[in-house]
């Protein structure tokens, strides 16, 4: 039997679950705040959209129970995602670490293709609707637009993402209706963020990327280790192995904002402290005479030596046949372990994903359906269930967006 299904938010999970309810029979109504869909997905992958990943398991999720993960990723695989995008006319490839990309580069190629397929399966796309409440009628879901207009739905799918990048429109609505329905909301928070530092060591080499493996410390005890690409900007740290560190932080910080969390960098990670302390011994020993920060032009960026020395009150400009046993040492452990006290990670603008949301407890893993609420469903990112950086939280949009649309 044919039911009017709306769907509140056309991002990735919304358009999925709109195209996966209309291939059922149903009359599909998709509202948009924006004026164009799918405008976080733009903000993916730099704006490459990296779709999802081939290796996904419910072990690459977090949140208050990542298993629940488990039984909707099995519905809507990351080899079913591939297929369906390129049964749209996407070609996809992988790249490092199992990323799969369109292959045109470009996430407006990702929109386009959902776009067409929710044009050619009829489902009625409402652009620059805000809706501003929704409520249980007898048997119906009612829901009223900005415009002060009342529209009846027999399935209502809540797909309005989290909190971050808020300009996209992602401004916790979905949260305020599923605590209308009586659902609990696990507080959110912002991952996959940068960190701002409180030193300025960062701001002076703003602009320089290493390959760093960076540990994250709270009360001297390590909670998460990385390795990858760092970047210093002009506020503190940021690129992958910041963005996919800052979970913890995050975490630790939404508890305790006056937590003392520390990081600790190290900027040689293939190498032993052993082996940095021999490499330096002969090039100290081959060049008496080239000044200290000078023996590291080949092995980092020119600028990283002198700031970090300077930083530790020591002169960059001594002559390597002054370095002591003990200075060597030291000069060691500056470049293998320098630690930098995390201010804060960035606001919502800046978090690539939201941590948090409507608990699972309350939804059937096996239809994304409320248990509180018949005839409601939920979706994507306004779930607590966010992913690690790499295609992971994208796939969850789809698998999850599928399950719902799927289930009406």
């Amino acid at each position: 039997m044919q039911k009017r299904v709306a769907i509140i938010g056309g991002g990735a999970s919304g358009m999925v679950a709109a195209i996966s309810a209309s291939k059922g029979g149903h009359h599909v109504t998709l509202f948009e705040k924006n004026e164009s869909l799918g405008k976080k997905i733009l903000l993916t992958g730099n704006g490459r959209c990296n779709i999802t990943n081939a290796n996904v398991s419910w072990r690459n999720y977090f949140g208050t129970h990542p298993k629940f993960a488990a039984s909707v990723l099995s519905k809507f695989t990351n080899a079913e995602t591939i297929q369906f995008f390129e049964e749209l006319g996407l070609i996809l490839r992988e790249e490092d670490r199992g990323r799969i990309f369109p292959r045109s580069n470009q996430a407006q190629s990702v929109i386009d293709v959902l776009s067409e397929e929710l044009e050619r399966l009829c489902v009625e796309v409402k652009y620059n609707h805000i809706i501003k409440e929704v409520e249980r009628g007898e048997k119906v879901f009612i829901l009223k637009t900005s415009d002060n207009k009342r529209l009846l739905f027999d399935k209502l799918i809540l797909a309005t993402g989290g909190k971050s990048f808020p300009h996209s429109g992602s401004t916790g609505d979905g949260y305020r209706f599923a605590k209308q329905f009586g659902h609990h909301v696990i507080k959110p928070f912002p991952v996959s963020t940068p960190f701002r530092m409180k030193s300025l060591v960062c701001n002076k080499l703003q602009g320089i990327k290493v390959n760093a493996c960076l540990k994250i410390m709270h009360n001297e005890k390590i909670v998460s280790q990385k390795e990858g690409e760092l970047l210093y900007t002009h506020l503190g740290i940021s690129a992958p192995v910041v963005l996919e560190s800052s979970r913890e932080v995050s975490r630790i910080l939404a508890k305790n904002p006056d937590a003392k969390v520390v990081c600790s960098i190290n900027l040689f990670p293939e190498y032993s402290r052993e082996q940095i302390s021999s490499i330096l011994r002969k090039r100290f020993l081959s060049y008496p005479s080239k000044n200290l920060a000078n023996q590291f032009i080949g092995i980092l960026p020119r600028k990283i030596a002198p700031v970090l020395f300077r930083h530790y009150h020591l002169n960059p400009e001594m002559k390597s046949d002054q370095v002591s046993k003990k200075l060597l040492s030291k000069l060691v452990s500056i470049l293998t372990d320098h630690r930098e006290s995390i201010q804060e990670v960035l606001s919502w603008n800046a978090a690539q994903f939201t941590a948090g949301g409507v608990d699972t407890k309350q939804i059937d893993s096996q239809t994304m359906e409320s248990k509180l609420m018949p005839g409601l469903f939920f979706c994507g990112e306004v779930v607590d269930i966010d992913g690690q950086s790499g295609g992971y939280n994208l796939q969850w949009a789809w698998s999850s967006g599928y399950v719902a649309g799927n289930s009406i």
